[in-house]
């Protein structure tokens, strides 16, 4: 009797008839024909009016999407029945029927039922819907989709069917003004950064489809493509991710002035093993930041084209300023020549102008060497004529400097002669951040152009080289051979291993001979009387072989001439009072060092176009020239990035802090009394430090305080006090009690 029940509600009750099928999917297999066939009928009454709310509806489709599986003939139309209804009518359908169409379709994309080149391109036309659930719903399952199908190898039939759809998206925001389409064109974006962050689309056909996007007419879509090239977002995380690193160095300070435990020291020892594993997960994961940037496909078209956009003034002076700056990271990353946009910063060079710190780090990321030093020369003399003057305060004028000098930094040769030494005057100015900043420039022309500087500010590293000839000429275009730069040290490698054949592990070489007699060794005869090699603890022959070459010179060339020291020579150097005879050997010995450097360079190209180098010679090379940055990082307070960009902070330099007013002030105080104590008396706080005197003399031994005025007074007492002192202490009680 309980199984011709449970048959009978089995019609009704799908979630236990689901349950059955997946257990014996043939023995119950007329009952699921039976609920297919309900789905048709109430699918084609539903298509009548689609704007309704049919649970009943949803609840077929949400269970012949989970049995599906079992009986694949019988729903072999199933899924692209689904997919025709929501192409139709996902704008009026009811949020809860169509989330769950969507929800099976998911569901038989991950059963590998349904193929996603045909599911995605219906997804991303679902983010025109108006529900935000559902948006969410759609994008996580679009990145983890492509993510998975790409997993394995790269799915480059699926990749270039999307990113040709994203541009068909994008190109129909611009010819309609639908907002529909504008919300399903921002979500397509989103992804495609998304999975360029995932490392999943990281090619240059995704970077141009964002590129495409920066041209967008919804600022939407194209300030979150300006903001993808100039990676605003990731760094934010990092610097939220950088302030929850212990500090290590405070930590070793406070136990060097504490007693010594273990858990202080176990502490120390987890700080410092939570900082290894930041900084190697740093090391390992790639770092895409200005990939993007050197993946376009015509950068020079791009920025012309983002300076057309930023003329109009149609937009915020937000927008603005973020195009401002993405243009000036194009310019000097791929190093173009947009002389125009030189120009229309300089309108914006004001103090009064709102960001100009940003109008300034654009000015500074657009200069790069292949720059006209004309061009720039009216940016440099706006700068100073606004900023650099008594009218304006200390901060605007170091702000001023610290601009010119990093426009500098990249263009050293459009500076003017009079406006750098005017600036120099600037050095011993009695604000800190003007006083830094002048000198700043200072020490950049010292290393550039010290010709430029008066006398005084050269410096005497600078004036030694003008002296010799040894200072490098600014030459317009003029750039450095970087195969001698990226080989350095290259000729020191035969020198440190020999013959070592560490690096070849796996190869074959050669063996030559030929050379090794000429190249070190030293062919001695079998008699012992013969052999005479110079040791170096053979003083009495070293000196005799000193006395005979100084006999020959004195003979040859007359009397020996006298070496100037280096001090006696920066002396006649500062004077100028060198002698013909003087300035000749000046002149001989820059000589000599141009061609030991001429020589160091001809041995450097020799190696490196004889001599196949080993993976561990490549190793040894980037160790040494990890040492030279080093020890350039080490004596250098800045340098110009890699990257193109100038951070904000350079250009305010230090700053003083200002003084806070009295609202500050108080919430300094309000903040500094959270968590603590209530300020007042601790009358009847039973958590003291310690106990009163009163309490203290109680505990005495009692021979302490056997001598003392009240103990002896008061074994003196007669009756009639003591009867007064008991009836007082009886009274007191009483009231108490009270």
């Amino acid at each position: 009797m309980g199984k011709r029940n449970r048959a009978a509600l089995l019609p009704t009750q799908l979630p236990q008839l689901q349950n059955l099928i997946k257990r014996d999917a043939k023995s119950y297999e007329q009952e699921f024909l039976q609920q297919y066939r309900h789905y048709q009928s109430t699918l084609s009454i539903f298509c009548l009016k689609p704007d309704e709310e049919a649970k009943e509806l949803s609840e077929l489709v949400t269970f012949i999407s989970q049995v599906s599986v079992c009986y694949p003939k019988e729903t072999a139309e199933f899924p692209q029945q689904l997919v025709d209804l929501l192409q139709q009518h996902c704008v009026v359908l009811h949020p809860d029927v169509r989330k769950s169409f969507v929800q099976a379709l998911i569901l038989l994309r991950n059963r590998g039922v349904i193929d996603n080149t045909r599911l995605l391109p219906l997804f991303f036309t679902l983010f025109k819907c108006r529900d935000k659930p559902l948006r969410e719903m759609l994008y996580n399952h679009i990145v983890n989709d492509i993510k998975n199908a790409n997993l394995k190898a790269k799915n480059n039939k699926l990749n270039k069917t999307l990113q040709s759809y994203m541009f068909t998206i994008l190109e129909s925001v611009k010819t309609g003004n639908s907002d529909e389409n504008a919300v399903s064109a921002k979500k397509g974006v989103d992804v495609c950064i998304e999975l360029y962050h995932k490392n999943v689309w990281n090619d240059a056909k995704t970077v141009n489809v964002i590129a495409e996007a920066c041209f967008s007419p919804v600022n939407k879509i194209a300030v979150t493509a300006i903001r993808f090239f100039l990676n605003t977002n990731e760094d934010e995380e990092e610097d939220e991710s950088e302030e929850e690193m212990p500090d290590i160095r405070k930590m070793e300070q406070a136990n060097i002035h504490s007693k010594k435990t273990r858990a202080k020291s176990r502490r120390l020892e987890a700080a410092k093993k939570k900082v290894q594993r930041k900084n190697k997960s740093k090391k390992k994961a790639e770092s895409f930041n200005f990939a993007a940037l050197h993946l376009l496909n015509d950068p020079q078209g791009f920025a012309e084209k983002l300076y057309s956009k930023l003329q109009s003034k149609q937009d915020r002076w937000e927008i603005r300023l973020l195009r401002m700056n993405l243009i000036s990271r194009v310019i000097g990353i791929h190093q173009l020549s947009l002389l125009g946009f030189y120009t229309y910063l300089i309108k914006y060079l004001q103090p009064t102008q709102r960001d100009v710190t940003m109008v300034l780090v654009s000015s500074a990321q657009a200069s790069h060497s292949l720059v006209p030093p004309d061009a720039l020369e009216p940016v440099l003399r706006a700068i100073a004529n606004n900023f650099v003057t008594d009218r304006a305060s200390n901060e605007v004028m170091a702000v001023g400097i610290n601009g010119i000098r990093e426009i500098c930094v990249r263009q050293p040769l459009a500076m003017n002669e009079t406006l750098l030494q005017d600036l120099t005057q600037y050095k011993n100015h009695r604000d800190k951040g003007i006083m830094m900043a002048a000198r700043s420039l200072i020490t950049l022309y010292r290393e550039v152009n010290p010709e430029m500087l008066l006398r005084k500010d050269r410096g005497r590293s600078a004036t030694m080289r003008l002296k010799d000839g040894t200072a490098k000429e600014l030459t317009f275009g003029a750039q450095d051979a970087g195969l001698a730069d990226g080989l350095q040290g290259v000729e020191l490698l035969d020198k440190e291993e020999g013959d070592d054949d560490e690096g070849w592990d796996g190869w074959e070489v050669d063996s030559d001979d030929s050379d090794s007699d000429e190249e070190g060794w030293i062919n001695v005869s079998s008699d012992e009387e013969d052999i005479n090699i110079a040791m170096s603890d053979e003083e009495g022959d070293d000196d005799k072989k000193k006395d005979k070459k100084e006999e020959a010179n004195k003979e040859e060339n007359g009397p020996r001439k006298r070496r100037i020291g280096k001090r006696q020579l920066r002396k006649l150097q500062d004077a100028e009072e060198l002698s013909e005879e003087q300035q000749k050997k000046l002149a001989e010995e820059a000589a000599a060092r141009r061609a030991e450097e001429e020589k160091k360079q001809a041995a450097i190209m020799e190696v490196a176009s004889t001599r196949i180098l080993t993976p561990a010679d490549f190793a040894r090379l980037n160790d040494m020239r990890e040492k030279k940055e080093i020890e350039a990082a080490a004596g250098m307070k800045r340098s110009a990035t890699d990257d193109g960009r100038v951070d904000e902070s350079i250009i305010l330099g230090p700053r003083k802090k200002t003084k806070a007013d009295y609202e500050a002030r108080m919430a300094s105080i309000q903040e500094g009394r959270e968590g603590r104590e209530k300020f007042g008396s601790k009358k009847g706080n039973k958590d003291r430090g310690s106990t009163t005197n009163r309490e203290k003399a109680r505990n005495k031994n009692f021979m302490m305080i056997a001598h003392k005025h009240a103990v002896v007074s008061k074994s003196k007492r007669s009756l009639v006090d003591k009867q007064k002192a008991m009836r007082a202490a009886i009274n007191k009680q009483k009231k108490m009690k009270r």
